[in-house]
C-alpha cells in the first residue's frame, strides 16, 4: 500500500510538520514551566533535543521566505537544509564549548527577547527594561543531544523529494 502523497511544499512549510510543532511546543513548555517545576539534568537535555530537532527547519523556513516568492516553481532545497543542519550543529557545539560563543548567544538571545519583554512592561505600566543576557549553562554533556538535528534532516529531506 502506497503512503498518502505529501501536500505541495511552500516556503516555510517545513515548520508545519506535527513533529516540528510538537518540538516548538515542548521547548516553550520546558523552558517556561518544566525547568522551574522540575529542575534537573533531564529538563536541560529536553530543551536541547527539542531545539535541535526544530531549529534547522526554522532556519530553512526563514531562508525560503527571504529567497523565494510563492510561485508554482518553488521546490525545497536539500542543499539549504544540509547547510542549516550543519550550521545548527556547529553553533550549538560552539556555545557549549567556547565561552566567547556562549556570551554571544546569551546577549543575542537576550536582544531578541527584549521587544517582547518591553511590550509586556509597557502593557503593565512599568518602564522599559534594559537588554540583558539570558541564562546559559555551558555543559559538554549537552553535545550528546546533537543527533536530534537528524529529525530536521529526515523531515526536510522527505519534504524535498515530495514536491513534484
Amino acid at each position: 500500500m502506497d503512503a498518502a502523497p505529501m501536500p505541495r511544499a511552500f516556503p516555510g512549510s517545513g515548520m508545519l510538520h506535527p513533529l516540528v510543532l510538537g518540538a516548538v511546543g515542548l521547548l516553550l513548555l520546558n523552558d517556561h514551566w518544566f525547568k522551574a517545576a522540575w529542575p534537573s539534568w533531564w529538563t536541560g537535555k529536553l530543551s536541547d533535543v527539542a531545539g535541535l530537532a526544530m531549529f534547522p527547519l526554522l532556519l530553512q523556513a526563514l531562508w525560503e521566505q527571504v529567497a523565494t516568492r510563492r510561485d508554482a516553481a518553488f521546490h525545497p532545497s536539500r542543499r539549504v537544509l544540509v547547510v542549516c543542519v550543519v550550521l545548527t550543529a556547529l553553533c550549538f557545539a560552539a556555545i557549549k564549548l567556547f565561552p566567547l560563543a556562549a556570551m554571544g548567544w546569551r546577549w543575542g538571545l537576550g536582544a531578541l527577547q527584549w521587544p517582547f519583554r518591553g511590550l509586556l512592561a509597557l502593557l503593565s505600566g512599568r518602564s522599559l527594561p534594559e537588554v540583558s543576557p539570558v541564562r546559559h549553562t555551558m555543559d559538554v554533556t549537552d553535545l550528546l543531544t546533537l543527533p536530534a538535528v537528524l529529525v530536521s534532516l529526515g523531515l526536510g529531506w522527505r519534504r524535498g523529494k515530495a514536491t513534484p
